[in-house]
């Protein structure tokens, strides 16, 4: 079985060998950083940058760059903002599902676990609506594994017509034009701002459907989802592995000697796994210690308030008008290094 319908073997395997020079599944040669205590230690790290591209994007870019970046983004991004937009996000859920009151059997990704956050990334930033389709299909294209820079430079020339186009408003690309690598930066928000939210959508609804005693537990008691969002983030995340630095010189991660410039991937998927951290990771249990699905240190996600917002609201929803909710085929997962379901078909009703 691939890495992209099973990591579990991966991550295991990961671990085990500790801080080592593996094969990664892309075919290419770099350290791994397994273990939850490493990849925390990793990420905290001064001496493993994340620069590993040009261009100024946020999540590629040290201090003092990184902070310069980060400060109007994460303004933009404020608890409080985000907050606000929940009676907007609840609105947009309860369309979405009005459809499912009719239908047999529907797809979770096609029809609700892509349109809810590319809705609301879009209106938060103030991409137009007739672009969501864009939109999509510019950031699938970015985050395949077989990625080329030419899918960064079409995505790089609708954002920079958007700029060149775009009236003011009350958004967030508004508050951010006169901010630096404003192009490459909102290449980010819109893809991260929906992809990395329909796979917690996604994976987190296909777990809980697998789980009918959580899913019951859920429902009878609704207060209990945003720690149910928590530990679906950690079980099934959409960053297995996903994060690349490169040693500015020799680095000690977990008692092993990482040579100066040499590449190295961390793996939260891995990390959120780990037997040492979190006692029968394998099994779903609410309440545990924190998790590092949206990284850790200097470039903890930025959006991650908005995610869980998004999750708690779909969760609920979702349980709430569709308690029968079952699978109606096997589902199949995409190959991309997001981990997330191509097709995830399900009967609304029984």
């Amino acid at each position: 079985m691939s890495f992209f319908s099973d990591p579990i073997p991966y991550f295991d395997r990961w671990r085990e060998q500790g801080p080592a020079l593996v094969e990664t599944p892309d075919g290419q040669k770099s350290w791994m950083i397994a273990r939850y205590d490493d990849v925390v230690q990793a990420l905290s790290h001064p001496c493993l940058s994340s620069a590993v591209i040009p261009g100024g994007m946020l999540n590629h870019s040290d201090p003092p760059e990184h902070t310069r970046l980060r400060k109007p983004i994460a303004r933009a991004f404020s608890t409080r903002r985000m907050e606000s937009l929940r009676p907007r996000i609840a609105q947009i859920t309860n369309e979405l599902l009005d459809t499912w009151e009719t239908e047999e059997e529907v797809d979770v990704i096609g029809t609700f676990a892509y349109p809810l956050p590319i809705a609301v990334i879009c209106e938060l930033l103030g991409v137009p609506a007739q672009d969501r389709n864009v939109v999509r299909t510019l950031s699938s294209e970015l985050i395949a594994p077989e990625t080329t820079v030419d899918a960064y430079g079409r995505f790089a020339v609708y954002v920079q017509n958007l700029l060149d186009t775009k009236e003011p408003g009350d958004d967030v690309i508004t508050e951010l034009r006169d901010e630096p690598n404003l192009v490459a930066n909102l290449v980010l928000l819109i893809t991260a701002g929906h992809e990395t939210t329909v796979q917690l959508i996604g994976n987190g609804l296909l777990v809980l459907l697998r789980d009918p005693a959580m899913k019951r537990r859920l429902m009878d008691d609704p207060i209990l989802i945003p720690d149910a969002v928590e530990e679906l983030l950690r079980f099934d995340g959409p960053f297995p592995t996903g994060l690349i630095r490169v040693a500015t010189s020799d680095v000690v991660i977990g008692g092993v000697t990482i040579p100066r410039s040499s590449q190295v991937v961390i793996s939260l998927g891995a990390a959120n796994r780990d037997p040492s951290r979190f006692a029968d990771p394998d099994v779903l249990q609410l309440g545990r210690n924190p998790h590092v699905a949206f990284g850790h240190g200097i470039h903890y996600c930025v959006g991650a308030r908005l995610a869980r917002i998004e999750g708690e609201i779909a969760f609920g929803t979702l349980l709430r008008r569709f308690p029968e909710l079952a699978l109606a085929a096997e589902p199949e997962w995409r190959e991309s290094f997001i981990r997330g379901l191509a097709s995830f078909r399900v009967r609304p009703k029984p």
